[in-house]
């Protein structure tokens, strides 16, 4: 790395045995550790770490470790990184610093199995390696004959079979594009063959997250709990629940248990709620020839609060359907069953159980290599994937962003398929999302009830992911119902720094634009646009049956960064009366001229309504002189000429965007 420390390399390694308590277990906090020289920290590199980012390889990189302290830091650092990739170039010899990594990474090999990757950035592996070698003329020359040898003895020790073997196809690219979409494919291959094998019947990222849960479950004591399982539609609530299910009744005696599964849709038939209870009950208390009719006489409850139970309650919705579980009783009420009992709920309600004490367990989408994980097992069964279907895996994990449900739906798709029948099905998937994945998520969007707060979640969804929480307080009328959506899990908050910033998961932003595009049709009157075509003709006011009353739009987002000039006329927002938000921006390059083009460079009107107006290469130096900003909550005119505002600016508070 880019260190230009003057101390000569460590001495050559004692010899050792494994250390068994280090080595891979299939975990690790970072999947690949960069080391490479300041020469190439500014191209090739950076271009290698844009596309570890871009493919969500998770890596450690220099300026994350403190080089004020020992190298020893280094060996900590390593156990927590799967393999290393380091890039050999011209100078990297110069550097001390990166002699000790490659001899720290050396030892760590035999250590804890670390693995290696190595790169040879415009240098042939004969220079680094070879006894005549540059890079070993270099060490002789600054830090002596010991350092050589040693540095020999720790390259040779650095390349596994496997590692030589992957790098015959490196040596003969020359783009340096081809060259890191290489790299970054070897790693991921490396990356699941070093993860546990998976068979078909296996569950992936599994076992943690059940140590977890029956952690929380705490069979051993003797008061009465609940946990919640909580996460967005698809994400594997159930699964999880089975597999805690299947633990607990395999190695805890002395209880009863049962498992009851899609209470949400058995609720909207009554004989088949009424069903579900007695078969409850009827397990619990061992008699075949129970009724619903006779389940509440005196002498079956006091049986049951002799029991000791287990219990899943799968798909809850709301309170009403746990408390006819629980035959009228409360949740919080420890007297139905004996001390000691447990009841696990899945819901994509937080706040379904109220107030009671319940542990509430978040569950998390998958992490990027269990994803992969997931998708291969689906998309290939137990082969491993093509370099060129490599890429194409990761863009598909990517767009499902950890969700089981869609991982499967997805792979399943693929599964024998060409390249290119790939290529067009994953262009095609961001447009409208596959049925069985649209179904899972409307239950959510239709559980909301209300128009007024699914309109606030079209309108996250759509427009304001990854802003700070408190504009969107200020933008809607119906921000009391911002925790709502996040505990129903349709939405997130995560904080960075001071602020909280809102995040909507992929699926679920699609999910909305589909929802405003079939209403859309169905109304003849779009209410959110973000379709360049569709905008493009409402601005130039060209004939469109769907665009029909321009009124209606309450939302405008449009990406000029691949659009063509448009021109407009300076009344073009004239009779727009319910825009709220109208964002205009250019996600590449910000350089450049305007791309909207308005008569003498000046708008006439702009809609008072707007509560939000962000423009960037906003054409105009002023803004209208008849608006008025009395509703606005949040202005940004990034990159933009505008010289004055022509407005009383203590009418309204301004707040910027970023």
């Amino acid at each position: 790395m880019a260190s230009s420390s003057s101390s000569p390399p460590p001495p050559p390694p004692s010899s050792h045995h494994a250390d068994s308590s280090s080595s891979f277990s299939g975990k690790w906090e970072y999947d690949v550790f960069l080391c490479f020289r300041g020469d190439t920290r500014h191209s090739f590199t950076s271009h290698l770490s844009a596309a570890f980012r871009d493919r969500q390889v998770n890596f450690f990189i220099d300026n994350m470790l403190n080089k004020t302290e020992s190298i020893d830091e280094l060996t900590s650092v390593l156990k927590r990184c799967a393999l290393s990739v380091v890039i050999f170039s011209e100078k990297f010899p110069d550097s001390s610093w990166c002699l000790d990594e490659v001899a720290t990474i050396s030892q760590s090999m035999t250590k804890f199995r670390h693995r290696v990757l190595p790169v040879f950035y415009r240098v042939d592996s004969s220079d680094v390696s070879g006894d005549s070698g540059s890079y070993a003329k270099t060490i002789e020359r600054k830090y002596g004959a010991r350092a050589s040898k040693f540095w020999k003895k720790t390259h040779r020790a650095s390349k596994s079979p496997e590692d030589r073997k992957r790098l015959l196809s490196f040596w003969v690219i020359r783009i340096e594009s081809e060259l890191v979409e290489a790299i970054v494919n070897c790693v991921q291959n490396t990356l699941l063959e070093m993860s546990p094998r998976v068979k078909p019947d296996n569950l992936i990222g599994i076992d943690f997250r059940v140590d977890e849960v029956v952690e929380l479950l705490a069979m051993d004591t003797n008061d009465f709990r609940i946990i919640e399982l909580w996460g967005m539609g698809g994400v594997g609530k159930t699964t999880l629940a089975k597999a805690c299910y299947q633990r607990v009744i395999s190695t805890v005696e002395g209880i009863k248990y049962h498992f009851v599964g899609d209470i949400n849709q058995r609720d909207a038939m009554e004989t088949r709620m009424e069903e579900m209870i007695t078969k409850l009950y009827s397990t619990l208390l061992s008699e075949s020839n129970l009724t619903y009719d006779n389940l509440l006489f005196d002498e079956r409850k006091r049986r049951l609060s002799h029991l000791r139970v287990f219990l899943v309650f799968d798909d809850v919705e709301n309170l009403s359907q746990i408390e006819r579980l629980l035959l009228g009783n409360h949740l919080s009420s420890t007297h139905l069953f004996a001390p000691g009992s447990r009841i696990i709920l899945t819901t994509r309600n937080k706040m379904v159980v109220g107030n009671v004490g319940a542990k509430i367990y978040h569950v998390d989408c998958l992490s990027h290599i269990e994803s992969l994980q997931l998708f291969q097992l689906h998309a290939f069964g137990e082969s491993r994937p093509s370099d060129d279907l490599m890429g194409l895996s990761s863009r598909a994990v990517s767009y499902c962003q950890g969700c089981p449900l869609a991982i499967k739906v997805v792979g399943g798709a693929l599964i024998g398929k060409s390249r290119d029948y790939w290529v067009s099905f994953l262009s095609d998937m961001r447009q409208i999302p596959t049925p069985e994945i649209r179904h899972v998520l409307m239950r959510s969007y239709n559980a909301l009830g209300g128009k007024e707060i699914q309109s606030l979640f079209l309108d996250i969804a759509c427009f304001f992911y990854g802003t700070n929480k408190s504009l969107v307080t200020k933008y809607s009328p119906a921000y009391h119902l911002l925790e709502v959506l996040i505990d129903k899990s349709l939405c997130t908050c995560v904080v960075e720094r001071t602020r909280e910033r809102i995040q909507v998961h992929a699926l679920l932003r699609e999910l909305a634009w589909s929802i405003v595009n079939d209403e859309s049709i169905k109304l003849e009157n779009p209410t959110r646009l973000n379709n360049l075509g569709d905008i493009q003709k409402l601005l130039t006011k060209k004939s469109l049956p769907s665009l029909q009353g321009g009124s209606t739009a309450q939302g405008i987002y449009l990406d000029l960064s691949k659009a063509s000039e448009i021109d407009v006329e300076a009344n073009v927002f004239e009779g727009m009366t319910s825009l709220r938000f109208l964002a205009i921006i250019y996600s590449g390059n910000k350089e450049g001229a305007p791309k909207i083009h308005v008569p003498y460079d000046a708008f006439t009107t702009l809609p008072d309504s707007l509560r939000w107006l962000q423009w960037q290469k906003f054409p105009s130096k002023s803004l209208p002189s008849s608006f008025t900003p009395k509703n606005l909550v949040a202005l940004s005119l990034e990159y933009s000429p505008i010289l004055k505002r022509c407005w009383d600016v203590e009418v309204c508070e301004m707040h910027f965007s970023e």
